[in-house]
């Protein structure tokens, strides 16, 4: 499979949202995602880092897979589908963000990712010090919204939630700084459209 290079261009001097995950599969819940932050935000890409593979999963699913699964899906101009992690040897989202720090230096990045992430985040290796390189942007997802707002990580970095209203300036915060963005729910989930495939 032909994958986009080592590291997606162009990045210098763009606003960038970064959207890791295992896209195990990517379907249009990804894509709101994506499309919430990149219109809210005022973005000029989001990227779609597919993860190599995921520590905090049991079933990781085929790299290759998931990688055509979110090429299929982030049908969108201004969105790019990388295989970052792969090509560099990257497991751990920390280790992404500081790379892509390292070799965009003018590049304004945010971490955009749905609340229901929230919840498990302080599993993350060095999740604090994460949330101190970069802003994060959460768009809501099916309930999820009290387990999110009630997670370690909303309890530790309280006082640097930014007000919804003003979410779509997150980036001229200084992180640590969080916040939620509502939009229409989007019900699709990877976990469903596996169960479902099994079913068939």
């Amino acid at each position: 499979m032909r994958h986009t290079r080592i590291l997606p261009l162009p990045h210098k001097n763009l606003r960038i949202g970064l959207y890791g995950g295992s896209f195990n599969p990517a379907h249009s819940g990804h894509f709101h995602v994506a499309e919430q932050a990149l219109k809210t935000l005022n973005l000029d890409a989001v990227w779609w880092l597919v993860a190599k593979g995921n520590p905090l999963k049991r079933e990781q699913g085929d790299f290759e897979v998931r990688y055509k699964s979110a090429q299929q899906c982030a049908k969108h101009k201004q969105m790019i589908v990388s295989n970052l992690e792969k090509s560099a040897s990257l497991t751990y989202s920390i280790d992404t963000l500081k790379f892509l720090r390292r070799h965009c230096p003018t590049s304004q990045f945010v971490w955009v990712m749905g609340s229901d992430n929230l919840e498990n985040f302080h599993y993350w290796r060095n999740w604090e010090e994460f949330a101190n390189l970069v802003p994060i942007c959460l768009i809501n997802r099916p309930r999820s919204l009290y387990a999110s707002l009630n997670s370690r990580f909303a309890r530790r970095f309280v006082k640097k939630r930014v007000r919804e209203d003003e979410v779509a300036c997150l980036m001229d915060n200084e992180p640590p700084a969080w916040g939620l963005m509502t939009a229409p729910y989007n019900y699709e989930s990877s976990t469903n459209i596996r169960e479902q495939s099994r079913v068939l």
